[in-house]
């Protein structure tokens, strides 16, 4: 499953070259991944079980800039799945055009809120998450 969030570029997400700085990519790409966790009901799950994903390995290529005024389209999927980590991909469409901007690949692992330990993705997480990959 590919989910897709849209944006509009303010003043307030560039820096003093005009473009998106790159601090602010990374939390447009982390709400977008909030919003896709969301969507396929993984937010209340991880939350009933006290447990939480978290970024161990990021990996982002800027292809062109992006700047104030115009409007941006993220999508994000998950990409691999292993029994303990797993890797989701963003890519972020300018203008709404089939030209990339950014292409990133973030790699995770599952957590026990409760003690800061990986554990493995197993059980009904596991389940869900088959069910979303996009190959």
């Amino acid at each position: 499953m590919i989910h897709e969030t849209n944006y509009s570029i303010r003043t307030f997400h560039t820096d003093g070259f005009g473009h998106v700085n790159n601090s602010r990519h990374l939390e447009l790409l982390e709400e977008a991944r909030w919003q896709y966790a969301e969507s396929i009901g993984l937010v209340t799950m991880l939350a009933e079980r006290n447990l939480g994903f978290i970024i161990v390995d990021l990996r982002i290529r800027f292809r062109i800039p992006i700047f104030e005024g115009e409007q941006i389209k993220v999508t994000t999927c998950l990409k691999t799945l292993g029994s303990a980590s797993g890797e989701v991909e963003q890519l972020v469409y300018k203008n709404r055009e089939a030209r990339v901007a950014l292409k990133s690949l973030f790699h995770f692992v599952l957590i026990n809120r409760d003690t800061g330990d990986s554990i493995p993705i197993d059980g009904a997480i596991r389940e869900l998450l088959i069910g979303v990959i996009e190959p």
